[in-house]
């Protein structure tokens, strides 16, 4: 039979275990999503300057194209000489000829920007309450399984919405727009939304087991 203190220790040793592994998973998830955002952020105060030296004006969009058939090699030059490569997918920042631009799309896609950063604002701070719960008083209860669900649900919609933004400018000019030589292309999902619905459904796991849990022990 072990001890109380040596039960202690390994409470507390499991403790940190779990703030540690909070700490990172809430970086894991939290970094790349700010770090898309504030690229975002300066990408749209650059862009106007870099406008400025074209010939028409245009209005700039971030589009991933891939060329027609099969891409012919290439040369890039490095500090170990000419290397060969083949140009499978670029994303680009293309500036649209004002006359060509939609209303309607950038409107739409102005609106599901703001909603997307507000669920990116609001699963920043539900991952850090969530953490610091986790922390604190462990996974299995109510306060810590509801702030998973708002996390899970928040970045889901960021994710989502993030995407759809992304998807509209390509389906609207791709078909008003023809590149020679490339096609505009659909960007892959993003695996925060993988990752959200992973996150969803271990919540409704761990709320299942909960109310196991608490049924039991309302028999014994």
């Amino acid at each position: 039979m072990q001890s109380k203190n040596e039960t202690d220790k390994v409470t507390m040793k499991a403790l940190r275990k779990i703030q540690i592994l909070t700490a990172i998973i809430a970086l894991l998830l939290t970094v790349p999503l700010c770090w898309d955002m504030v690229s975002g952020f300066v990408l749209g105060f650059v862009t106007p300057e870099i406008g400025e030296h074209l010939t028409y004006k245009g209005y700039p969009i971030g589009v991933e194209v891939i060329p027609d058939g099969v891409s012919s090699i290439q040369a890039i030059n490095s500090t170990d000489g000419m290397l060969g490569s083949i140009d499978f997918k670029r994303e680009m920042l293309l500036f649209i000829p004002i006359e060509k631009v939609s209303t309607g799309i950038n409107i739409v896609t102005a609106i599901l920007s703001f909603i997307a950063i507000v669920c990116a604002i609001y699963f920043i701070v539900y991952m850090v309450k969530l953490a610091t719960t986790l922390a604190r008083q462990g996974i299995m209860n109510n306060v810590a399984l509801k702030q998973l669900r708002r996390v899970s649900y928040s970045m889901l919609a960021a994710y989502i919405l993030f995407t759809i933004t992304t998807i509209l400018p390509t389906w609207y000019y791709s078909q008003h727009l023809d590149l020679i030589g490339y096609s505009m292309t659909y960007p892959r999902m993003s695996q925060g939304i993988v990752i959200a619905i992973i996150f969803i459904l271990i919540s409704e796991i761990l709320n299942i087991t909960l109310r196991l849990k608490e049924e039991q022990d309302l028999t014994i």
